[in-house]
């Protein structure tokens, strides 16, 4: 959700910054033509209210004809008023309808482009692994060291779901406890959020409407409940309606739990193996920040990402996500990108995204200053690690007999060093 008032003040800032993320311009003259009569329509029927109040008063002073043709008068404004707040409920339907289809606009930093083939890569870290055999892709290795049965999961589940087994679910396990204890050490509040999640916590967080066909549905008609992509989604809501101090802004919260998504419109992609699945287990960094730290925030998420690819031993690229490979949400994106010795390329670990306000003005997180005024916080969330770093350890440490070697960081917490 945007702010009217921003827009009104500064329409071209608008119009610049959803053009690069491949929106069109037009709905910002849309939305102030709207805003404009919304405005028109309250100040006419707030000045019906008035003429009502002001005629209700007359009343008991009155009698005989002169009292009735009051009450005609006092029908009639009613009648004029309710039919005026038919149109402005219409009116502000309409308004809705617009304002929810804006994105937050682009930070300047972000490049242009169409989609994910426009996106820039900053900079590559890490040497790529030298094989003096043809390397493997992950769910070959999988299947042969029996860590990853796709076949079984299929067969009860369906496509894109998958077993994992023997030392790689001791693997995930030591992985996603490793990164934990990594965050509270850097001063993250440890979570494990609800797994389901109401209506508002998905349109709060910008998943709803433009990601619904994303999203699996609990009980629609009954429980009316969703299940999580992210831990995104319950962790920034924590604060959703309430005003915080702003002493109390800067809090860092990392959140573990199972993610559920649909992957609709990805038939044919990346069918084999467990790169895009409909469930997985991530780690999950959500800052509350003030918006004036909020970009310096965001570059210390993507360090910390860094941080752990580093530790795994993982060569990878650093991308700038460009303006219409941008989610709804947020104002700018990195996606950190592993090499894969397997299928030769660098594929997605993790991202970081800086929401801006965009988050805290639908969920109303809201803090207030020295001053006792209010202003809304700003939100970023990244992915601290997930199960698709597996994919990368696995690849990159894979040996000529077959075997996968333990990045180190994660032996003391495996308790073995090798797989196979």
């Amino acid at each position: 959700m945007l702010d009217i008032k921003q827009i009104r003040e500064n329409p071209d800032y608008f119009k610049k910054g959803i053009a690069i993320k491949q929106a069109d311009p037009n709905l910002i003259d849309r939305i102030l033509k709207l805003d404009e009569k919304k405005r028109k329509l309250i100040t006419e029927s707030e000045t019906l209210q008035a003429e009502k109040n002001k005629v209700s008063k007359q009343i008991p002073q009155l009698q005989g004809d002169e009292k009735e043709k009051v009450l005609a008068d006092m029908k009639e404004l009613s009648d004029k008023q309710k039919a005026q707040d038919e149109e402005l409920k219409k009116a502000e339907e309409a308004y809705l309808d617009v304002m929810n289809q804006l994105p937050n606009p682009a930070h300047e930093s972000v490049p242009e482009g169409e989609d994910d083939e426009d996106n820039q890569v900053a900079r590559t870290v890490g040497e790529k692994p030298e094989f003096d055999f043809e390397p493997k892709e992950h769910w070959e290795l999988g299947e042969a060291l029996d860590i990853i049965d796709l076949e079984r999961a299929a067969k009860i589940s369906g496509s894109r779901f998958y077993y994992l087994k023997n030392e790689l679910v001791i693997l995930e396990m030591a992985l996603m406890n490793y990164v934990m204890q990594k965050l509270v050490k850097k001063g993250f509040t440890p979570m494990i959020p609800p797994y389901m999640v109401r209506e508002d916590a998905m349109y709060g967080t910008g998943f709803f409407p433009a990601d619904k066909n994303q999203i699996y549905t609990v009980n629609p008609g009954e429980d009316d409940l969703y299940l999580i992509g992210t831990s995104e989604v319950p962790v920034t809501a924590y604060y959703a309606g309430e005003i915080l101090e702003e002493k109390d802004l800067g809090q860092k919260f990392v959140g573990y739990s199972p993610c559920f998504r649909r992957e609709a419109g990805t038939y044919g992609k990346d069918m084999k193996g467990i790169l895009r699945v409909h469930q997985f287990e991530k780690v999950e960094m959500v800052f509350i920040a003030h918006p004036d730290k909020s970009w310096e925030a965001h570059e210390e998420m993507r360090e910390i990402e860094e941080e752990v690819l580093q530790d795994l031993g993982i060569p990878y690229q650093v991308v700038n996500i460009c303006g219409g490979d941008l989610g709804g949400s947020a104002a700018k994106k990195y996606d950190l990108e592993a090499w894969l010795p397997g299928q030769g390329k660098y594929r997605e670990m993790t991202s970081t995204s800086n929401c801006t306000d965009f988050q805290s003005r639908r969920l109303k997180i809201r803090y207030r200053d020295a001053d006792g005024k209010i202003h809304f916080v700003h939100t970023l969330n990244g992915t601290a690690t997930s199960s698709r770093p597996l994919i990368a350890i696995m690849e990159n440490y894979q040996q000529k007999d077959g075997s996968i070697v333990i990045p180190e960081v994660l032996r003391p917490l495996c308790g073995f060093d090798k797989i196979g």
